[in-house]
This record gives C-alpha cells, sequence and structure tokens, in this order.
C-alpha cells in the first residue's frame, strides 16, 4: 500500500477532527457537510471530506499523485484513533491514535480557530482580516510561506511554498448542515489495521 500521501493527510486533518470524548468543544462550527477539494503544486488530485456531528466524525478520501505515484485513500476518524486504507489494496490498513486532539485541547483557548491559529503563526503566519471565497467570509492567515483560509473551523484554502516544495488546496464545492450517510464513518470489516510504526 502506498502510505505516503495517506499518512501525512492522515496527520494533517487530525489537526481539525477531534475525538469528541477528550475535549468539550466541536471541531467545525456546522453540524454537517460534504466538501470537495482540489490538489494542486507537488501534489496533484482531488478529495472529498465527509463529516456529522460538527466534526467529531470524519472520513476523507484522497485521489492524488505525488512524485508519479498515484494514491487513493480513505482516512477516517473513529473513537481515539485515525484509520487509513487504500481501496486497491484489500486486508491491509494503518492505525495510529490520533497524537494531536491533546495538543489541541491543551494549546487552544477552547475553541479549534485559535489553535490553527496558534498553529500557523509558529510557521510565521498571522490574521489578516477577512476574504470571500466559495461565497463564504473566510478568516485569513499570510505569511512568507503563504496563505490559508479558514470557515467555521474547515479549511478553505490553502497555499504554501518553501523551498523545493509547493502545496495549494482549495474547496471546489461545499454543502453543509445537511444528511451525510453514516457508511462513511464504518470501518471494512475486511480489513486488518496495524499499529503505525513510530508514533
Amino acid at each position: 500500500m502506498k502510505k505516503s500521501i495517506i499518512i501525512t493527510f492522515g496527520i494533517f486533518w487530525g489537526i481539525l477532527q477531534l475525538n469528541s470524548q477528550e475535549v468539550t468543544f466541536k471541531p467545525y462550527g456546522v453540524k454537517s457537510g460534504i466538501i470537495n477539494y482540489s490538489y494542486s503544486g507537488d501534489k496533484t488530485g482531488k478529495g472529498t471530506l465527509y463529516f456529522d456531528d460538527y466534526g467529531t466524525k470524519t472520513a476523507l478520501f484522497m485521489d492524488a499523485v505525488k512524485d508519479g505515484e498515484f494514491n487513493r485513500g480513505w482516512v477516517v476518524t473513529y473513537g481515539d484513533y485515525q484509520y487509513m486504507w487504500d481501496p486497491d489494496n484489500p486486508g491491509e490498513g494503518m492505525k495510529l491514535k490520533n497524537p494531536l486532539a491533546g495538543w489541541i485541547a491543551s494549546a487552544s483557548k477552547g475553541d479549534i480557530e485559535s489553535f490553527t491559529e496558534s498553529m500557523y503563526a509558529k510557521m510565521g503566519m498571522e490574521k489578516s482580516g477577512t476574504e470571500s471565497f466559495m461565497g463564504k467570509e473566510c478568516k485569513v492567515l499570510k505569511g512568507k510561506m503563504g496563505k490559508v483560509l479558514t470557515w467555521n473551523g474547515i479549511l478553505m484554502l490553502l497555499d504554501l511554498k518553501m523551498t523545493g516544495y509547493s502545496s495549494h488546496e482549495e474547496v471546489t464545492s461545499i454543502k453543509t448542515n445537511i444528511p451525510v450517510d453514516a457508511k462513511y464513518f464504518i470501518l471494512p470489516g475486511n480489513i486488518k489495521f496495524s499499529e503505525m510504526p513510530g508514533f
């Protein structure tokens, strides 16, 4: 299974998807949604995020290419763990205990947006007003490395450029406060999930 991109996304989305048993605040300011993303730069492709219960249940499907390798996979936050698998390689998957939930709970002021701001501040970004994107009034964080837009705690746009690396992600469609099928948050019964080494 080609895990590199899937693992990266699992950890990245862990920043935004929290275990409701460990924290008392809600990751997102809207109850549910389905969001489509496009990726360009070092990684090209698309992804779809399904979420419910204000982001305490999430499932991200990614279909992307990086360094000539085709990567497809799911990242599902379920309880204390995140689970990752490639549907083209049935029977095997990886899981890791969400390493960021506790950090967010201790580092934030009780909301996900304050943690997001502090995280990007360490990358040299700072708040820079608001900007309309996809019909949403988004909070803006800017710095030498690039720009990030969020709305109700949801990543709307990320544009980063570092030495030898560039990443662009943006929402291409967003539907919120709609019914989301529970099937997206159910782990496949035919997959054996192994603990990810080093986490």
